[in-house]
């Protein structure tokens, strides 16, 4: 009777173990599965001279307001400095990385700021995976609902040019494989979206199963040229938009204009304002 207990007992134990490894390699599989949720951002690859904007300071805020994400990674290599600098630091699980500066794609030499940021996006979304969001955006509602899916992009003009200014991705994901394997030979050094904009698009056009591309609404619209709807005059949030990519490039002039929350209060028609005050309170500065 004994040792009828006894195996009763041992058979008990087997099914239990046998249970929790089920259940621990289905929250395994789960997570696999998933983008992870962490933000990246990248800044500081050329030598600083002016202030942190607040603009910058927005948009990080607002990510992580906006998502709650588990981590955000800020990578730089001359450190940012400033008023809103210091206030960064302060921002919910984020964490800061120094990183060498790329010198080159392939054995193609890298000249350009902006390749070199393009450079190491695609090297810290492959490996990492996550969110990466550049530093002219900002955040308008979650990003959650996509996170169950391999990539999710965004197209800048459909169906020519996809925007990496806001990516989600798993990592090693068949979409950034694809992309990869051509992305050293398209390169071009002295041009500009070659491999980081146009390629994108058609890696798209020939496995579209393997990411989920958004309509130019959900990320990049207003677009570049319309500063002013963004910035200037009266503009309501679109019912579409997640992040929306503020376009520095075309629309610096109004960043250095917005110091503080003041310029939000002040400017309560525009589209910017009413964005940031969606989801952060002069309080929460």
């Amino acid at each position: 009777m004994f040792l009828l207990c006894l195996s009763a007992v041992s058979l008990i134990l087997v099914i239990v173990l046998f249970y929790i490894n089920h259940v621990k390699n289905k929250l395994l599989l789960e997570s696999n599965n998933k983008i992870p949720d962490i933000i990246h951002f990248i800044f500081g690859l050329k030598e600083q001279t002016e202030d942190f904007l607040f603009v910058y300071y927005l948009s990080v805020l607002s990510a992580s307001k906006v998502n709650n994400p588990d981590k955000i990674y800020f990578y730089y290599h001359f450190e940012p400095f400033g008023k809103w600098w210091e206030k960064l630091k302060k921002i919910k699980n984020i964490e800061f990385v120094k990183i060498d500066l790329p010198t080159h794609i392939g054995n193609k030499i890298i000249k350009k700021t902006a390749h070199r940021a393009d450079k190491v996006r695609m090297d810290i979304l492959n490996e990492m995976g996550g969110v990466y969001m550049d530093i002219d955006t900002i955040s308008v509602r979650s990003y959650k609902h996509l996170l169950k899916y391999d990539t999710v992009l965004g197209y800048e003009v459909y169906p020519n040019t996809i925007c990496n200014a806001v990516m989600l991705t798993k990592p090693n994901s068949r979409f950034f494989k694809e992309w990869l394997l051509q992305y050293n030979k398209v390169f071009n050094p002295d041009g500009w979206g070659e491999a980081s904009i146009y390629l994108p698009a058609r890696v798209h056009n020939q496995y579209p199963a393997l990411a989920k591309v958004l309509t130019p609404h959900s990320f990049f619209r207003p677009y570049a040229f319309d500063g002013k709807k963004i910035f200037d005059i009266p503009y309501d949030i679109p019912e579409s938009l997640i992040t929306l990519h503020l376009w520095e490039s075309y629309t610096s002039k109004y960043f250095k204009d917005i110091t503080s929350y003041d310029w939000i209060k002040e400017n309560k028609h525009t589209l910017y304002s009413k964005i940031v005050r969606l989801n952060i309170k002069e309080e929460d500065i």
